[in-house]
């Protein structure tokens, strides 16, 4: 059944789309780090972008932080649950066009990221001085889970001291958790209080245009983004027998992840050491 709030989400994104300015040509050419807080960040956010930047040539280099071993952590072993998501992030990489040798693991504890980010910067430092991007993609400052923040903060730090002139890409993942892309109510226990937080935080979607700048088709490439979503099999498929194994199709009836495959990819854009 069609409802006020997605008629409100669909005007809303219209809006989003006629005053956000489309990626350059040489936006999709040209170099990038992509930095992730979580193995999944990397597809949902910049997914589209990724797999048309590696279709052209450019050189794409993933960096996951957090080993997202807390995912689960109540139904799977740690130690079990983090080799399964490095898999499936290598995995989704190479949906994406990449191969392994592009992707990094600083396998830092799931759940924790605020707790080293002179660790995470020191890190991004080292990496962006031996490979010196022209771009670097990294969560939406405005992302509200601890680790998004804390994996933001550490890499503006780190390009900060880098100090080469950088384009940066703030990509929002659970940014986009709150009404009208998501219902207020009736969701998993607890992520009504998520949810309520994000949509005062963002008057109901009203800020979206003064905090997004940046819009990126990636309508031709959403199937290799979906196939790359799916390689994360622990967050989109419940197992056998484990009722309780929540997955990311469950936030919102599916409306979360519908929202994060739509066929625009949004930003923040900025020049920094300029």
């Amino acid at each position: 059944m069609w409802t006020f709030r997605r008629t409100f989400s669909t005007m809303l994104d219209s809006q989003l789309r006629l005053r956000l300015r489309p990626f350059e040509i040489g936006d999709w050419s040209a170099s990038a780090v992509i930095v992730a807080p979580h193995p999944d960040d990397e597809t949902l956010g910049c997914g589209g972008v990724a797999a048309k930047k590696i279709a052209s040539g450019a050189q794409v280099r993933f960096v996951f932080v957090t080993d997202g071993a807390a995912s689960h952590r109540h139904l799977m072993h740690p130690e079990t649950l983090r080799a399964t998501r490095e898999a499936e992030a290598i995995e989704a990489v190479h949906r994406l066009g990449a191969s392994s040798e592009s992707v990094t693991f600083l396998r830092l504890p799931d759940g924790a990221a605020n707790h080293h980010v002179h660790e995470i910067t020191d890190a991004v430092v080292s990496m962006l001085k031996s490979w010196r991007p022209q771009s670097v993609f990294v969560n939406h400052a405005k992302d509200p889970t601890s680790d998004h923040v804390a994996v933001n903060a550490a890499v503006l730090a780190a390009l900060r001291a880098y100090g080469r002139p950088v384009t940066v890409f703030e990509y929002p993942v659970w940014y986009w958790y709150h009404w009208p892309w998501t219902s207020l109510w009736g969701d998993l226990p607890n992520m009504w209080r998520v949810t309520l937080r994000q949509t005062i935080k963002t008057a109901a979607g009203l800020r979206a245009p003064s905090t997004l700048n940046s819009l990126a088709y990636v309508g031709d490439v959403i199937g290799v983004k979906r196939k790359a979503l799916a390689a994360h099999a622990s967050q989109m498929q419940r197992l056998e027998n484990q009722d309780e194994w929540r997955t990311l199709s469950d936030l919102s009836g599916g409306d979360f992840v519908g929202r994060l495959l739509a066929d625009y990819e949004m930003f923040t854009r900025y020049e920094i050491n300029i």
